[in-house]
């Protein structure tokens, strides 16, 4: 029996610096530290409304969606674009070639000499910490200006680096931060970034190979031709590398959950996380909600609006890291759960196939599917 548990900038880094376009207009208004929280439930209030639209870059190959309230405006002099909106935040994406020999933690400093200091649009840098982006191990900062706020992520891929940055009015930061957050979800970097610097062979492969389609289920997902399927309960599946392998220790599951009371779909949603972290909570030790926020599925015209958690805890004197997405069905009566877990230790590195089963996962919107 396997010991399992719980499955049941760039701007001035690449380039001279910000779009010469947009320079005296964002000086006027870059970075403030981010001094309150904002909670889960205010974050989702922030997320666009409307439909927003993909936009792929023709050279590199990466997509990001963009907010219903922004226009993209290209630099053909460099791997570079703005989103700009109407609500006042401007986001710069620029990519190059990754630079490994330079940390991440490290990379916004080489915006800093232009930027930072007296008589400099940023006079003050503050909180940093680790994050992802794209299935990518990232950094961000935050910057304080005398008017506005700055927020600078940097993702690092097998071959690019990716640097973000978003600007808006020190009065509005915390409210458009939403919007940010909603754009870094739905980023797909290009090609062969996933495979991220350090990721055993095994976990390099394509989440393509096999295919579970069960009728009834109401989704589809790819899994790698190596690994390994089981039903451990009713409408729920769990995936795996096979023994022996580095992958063994990641577990991808997918089950659905009808929670009892639930009228709608936000309903569902709510009731299935209450119920996913009072079990668990339960059944372990040291449980913690480290990340809770709005996340949003889309696939073509089907958009639906759910949860994304990342929890910490201690089974069998082991540490475990767990990502969980929660989404609706479309008329609210189920939620189907993704979920990811791995060893503390071994979570980043074996990310990039849970993050490409993730991308290969399908809601299908007929009942008999």
């Amino acid at each position: 029996m396997r010991r399992r548990f719980m499955t049941a900038a760039a701007i001035g880094i690449f380039v001279a610096g910000l779009p010469q376009s947009s320079k005296s207009a964002e000086s006027a208004r870059v970075a403030q530290v981010q001094k309150t929280p904002v909670s889960a439930e205010a974050m989702k209030a922030q997320q666009p409304t409307g439909r927003p639209h993909l936009y792929t870059h023709a050279k590199v190959g990466f997509t990001v969606a963009v907010p219903p309230s922004a226009e993209v405006v290209e630099r053909k002099d460099a791997d570079q674009i703005s989103i700009r909106s109407r609500k006042g935040f401007v986001i710069n994406l620029q990519t190059g070639p990754a630079r490994p020999s330079i940390p991440l933690s490290r990379m916004s400093a080489l915006l800093e000499a232009k930027y930072l200091g007296q008589g400099k649009p940023w006079s003050l840098r503050g909180a940093d910490k680790p994050t992802r982006i794209g299935g990518m191990p990232a950094h961000e900062v935050l910057y304080e200006g005398a008017a506005s706020r700055a927020k600078v992520v940097v993702a690092r891929g097998a071959k690019r680096d990716y640097v973000f940055i978003f600007i808006a009015p020190e009065t509005d930061f915390l409210k458009l931060s939403g919007e940010f957050d909603w754009v870094l979800t739905h980023f797909r970097p290009s090609a062969g970034d996933l495979s991220a610097p350090g990721t055993p062979p095994e976990a390099m492969q394509a989440a393509a190979g096999q295919r579970f389609s069960e009728p009834g289920y109401g989704y589809v997902i790819e899994y790698p031709a190596a690994w390994e399927m089981s039903k451990p309960t009713a409408m729920a599946a769990m995936f795996s590398g096979r023994e022996g392998t580095p992958e063994y220790a990641a577990i991808i599951g997918v089950q659905n959950i009808a929670p009892p009371g639930a009228q709608n779909a936000g309903e569902s949603v709510k009731r299935t996380v209450n119920q996913l972290t009072s079990s668990l909570g339960n059944a372990v030790r040291g449980f913690r909600v480290v990340d809770d926020k709005a996340w949003t599925y889309m696939r073509g015209n089907l958009k639906l609006h759910g949860r994304q958690l990342f929890v910490v805890y201690t089974h069998a004197s082991e540490s475990f890291k767990k990502r969980m997405i929660i989404i609706p069905r479309p008329d609210g009566s189920v939620s189907h759960v993704w979920s990811y877990t791995a060893p503390n230790r071994q979570f980043a590195a074996l990310s990039p196939v849970a993050e490409r089963m993730l991308h290969s996962w399908t809601i299908l919107t007929d009942r008999r599917q």
